[in-house]
């Protein structure tokens, strides 16, 4: 073929082969930038079924600009070859990542699949069915960045009807489609769902949910058989990735997730509730019209329970010969390590195993209050699900004998309770005109027992004082003032100035003049030498709604956090980056609490 298409595309070589079209890496010589240029195979320009499928991808990318789904940047004809320019990726398909790792874990197979059902979010808004989501149409580049590519036998719904435009029914990899497309009917928004839903099992278990020696074998299996449950498979796999996928690969489209964000939803939720329980009216059909459910029970668990028996078989033999003990076979899991935690995150650690939590509380001078001290059974002893744990609480250290300071002046108060081992006194000042002033009118808790380095309250007596005016005086200067007048200095706090002398104070609280008791606390503000401040403006596109947290290093490596919200829309946020420091500096965006990607940007 021509080196260069139109004049303008120069092909550099071939990135991949798929059944239409070949897929070349070409330089754009007006705007100087790698493309990808997708041609149609010289066998299929005279077809008019493939010429309008070509088109159909053409028209499908054209109503589509969304950060996960490859960008599409022109379409032309030289010499009767038909293309279609696209946005570069330079990576892997998830296939080859799949392949690669066997199994892809379950935070980043999220995360993948929230890129994956944003982009389909955005394309069913538009009115556009993918009808071919799989592994090999999912590109991944070297930031980890998701694209959704090849709408080759994408579908337009008519937004008047709410019909596909085509009456045709294309039929993606088998492997991957829907029941309804293996039928032959038509696709709708639920049907890329359940191949979303078949990509993110085979994901996590390095294996789709059916398999066969042919397509037709294949096609009947997801029209007829149930998926294997996934933690059959590997045991790893949380029960709430499991229900949510199980959800998903629902032979009925009405039972499966209606719209993408639903399912974005529950998968977010799966990685906080690992235990599952979250999606409710979710369960088969025991019976179908026409078929007996004893019989439907044998078609569908009936080698399942004759593999059964004859597993249960073998495992009666290993336990007569002593080969297995039986605990290994009842019990399932594996008990988690709740001590050092809080009693209520112990308790939220023990339910996601599947564990009942039993709480004793005891005295402790090694753990503070609310925290676990030990457990039993102990950390990764065997036991059944639903077994009840008994977590040992610390109610802190034993109680000691405690004062009384009432009527004592403020001095021999604070000895007192320092002799009987309460070193952490809070003291309070009030005014009662008639009672003696720095005498203690009150103690919390009363005389009696207390732990020892409980905070003991004392609510002592004094005089109003005015607060003096420490503006322009350094943080030494201002103690004194405040002690001359039977006031402290209470926290001191930076902050910039445009006109204040650094090291001096700018603000005060309580202000000057101000009426305060005798004992009171003043807070300062002491000036800091205005910095040099430098800015960039990032851009971050937010594919659904979900937290956003920006977390910027500078050059020296100090790092802050320059953003953390709540998104609700799906678009671009603009937010203004400062910085002290010139100069590259590395920026992590996360997405609900998960890093999305990293860039570096230029400060000026």
């Amino acid at each position: 073929m021509n080196k260069v298409l139109s004049g303008r595309y120069r092909i550099n070589g071939v990135i991949g082969t798929g059944g239409m079209a070949v897929v070349y890496r070409a330089t754009d010589e007006k705007k100087q930038r790698e493309v990808a240029v997708k041609v149609l195979r010289p066998e299929y320009e005279a077809d008019s079924d493939f010429v309008r499928r070509f088109a159909h991808e053409a028209i499908a990318a054209s109503k589509m600009q969304h950060d996960n789904i490859v960008k599409m940047f022109d379409v032309g004809s030289d010499g009767g070859k038909k293309y279609i320019v696209m946005e570069l990726i330079d990576g892997d398909t998830l296939k080859d990542i799949i392949v690669r790792q066997r199994r892809v874990s379950a935070n980043i197979a999220v995360r993948y699949a929230l890129r994956i059902l944003a982009a389909l979010d955005h394309a069913h808004k538009n009115n556009i069915i993918h009808r071919d989501i799989k592994p090999q149409n999912i590109l991944v580049d070297q930031n980890g960045e998701i694209k959704v590519a090849d709408f080759g036998i994408a579908r337009l719904v008519n937004q008047g009807t709410g019909t596909i435009s085509s009456t045709n029914t294309a039929l993606g990899s088998v492997h991957y489609v829907s029941p309804e497309q293996a039928k032959g009917e038509p696709a709708d928004a639920k049907s890329d769902l359940y191949s979303v839903g078949v990509v993110i099992y085979e994901m996590l278990t390095g294996t789709v949910p059916f398999d066969g020696e042919s397509a037709v074998s294949v096609a009947l299996k997801q029209v007829n058989e149930q998926p294997r449950s996934m933690r059959a498979l590997h045991r790893d796999i949380s029960k709430g990735l499991d229900e949510v996928i199980m959800k998903a690969l629902a032979k009925d489209p009405k039972e499966r997730y209606q719209t993408a964000s639903e399912m974005a939803k529950d998968l977010k939720r799966a990685l906080r509730m690992p235990g599952g329980g979250f999606i409710q009216d979710f369960e088969e059909d025991e019976d179908t019209e026409g078929e007996n459910s004893f019989w439907r029970y044998l078609r569908v668990h009936g080698l399942t329970t004759l593999l059964a028996a004859v597993a249960c078989v073998g495992v009666v033999a290993a336990v007569a010969a002593g080969a297995v003990k039986v605990s290994d076979i009842l019990y399932g899991v594996d008990v988690p390590n709740v001590t050092g935690y809080s009693q209520d995150i112990a308790q939220v650690m023990l339910y996601n195993y599947e564990l009942q939590a039993e709480v004793e509380q005891m005295y402790s001078e090694d753990y503070p209050a609310g925290e676990v001290i030990r457990q039993q059974p102990e950390a990764n002893e065997r036991a059944r699900r639903n077994d009840v744990i008994t977590i040992y609480v610390s109610l802190g250290a034993e109680p000691v004998e405690l004062p009384d300071t009432v009527d004592m002046t403020l001095s021999e108060a604070l000895s007192t309770l320092s002799d009987y081992g309460f070193a952490r006194v809070s003291v309070e000042y009030v005014v009662v005109p008639d009672r003696e002033v720095d005498v203690v009118l009150e103690q919390i808790p009363n005389a009696g027992k207390a732990q020892e380095g409980q905070i003991i309250t004392l609510k002592v007596n004094s005089n109003e004082v005015l607060v003096p005016q420490l503006y322009g005086m350094t943080a030494n200067q201002a103690a004194q003032a405040l002690n001359a007048v039977g006031l402290k200095i209470g926290a001191t706090s930076t902050a910039y100035a445009m006109d204040a002398v650094p090291d001096t104070v700018v603000f005060q609280n309580p202000t000057a003049d101000t009426e305060v008791y005798k004992g009171t606390s003043v807070d300062v503000y002491i000036a800091l030498p205005n910095p040099t401040v430098y800015y960039a403006q990032f851009h971050v596109f937010v594919p659904l709604t979900m937290n956003v947290k920006i977390i910027q290093t500078s050059p020296s490596g100090a790092v802050k956090e320059a953003y953390n919200a709540l998104h609700e829309t799906e678009d671009t946020l603009i937010v203004d980056l400062t910085s002290s420091e010139a100069g590259e500096h590395k920026v992590d965006v996360y997405f609900d609490g998960e890093l999305d990607h990293t860039k570096y940007v230029s400060f000026q």
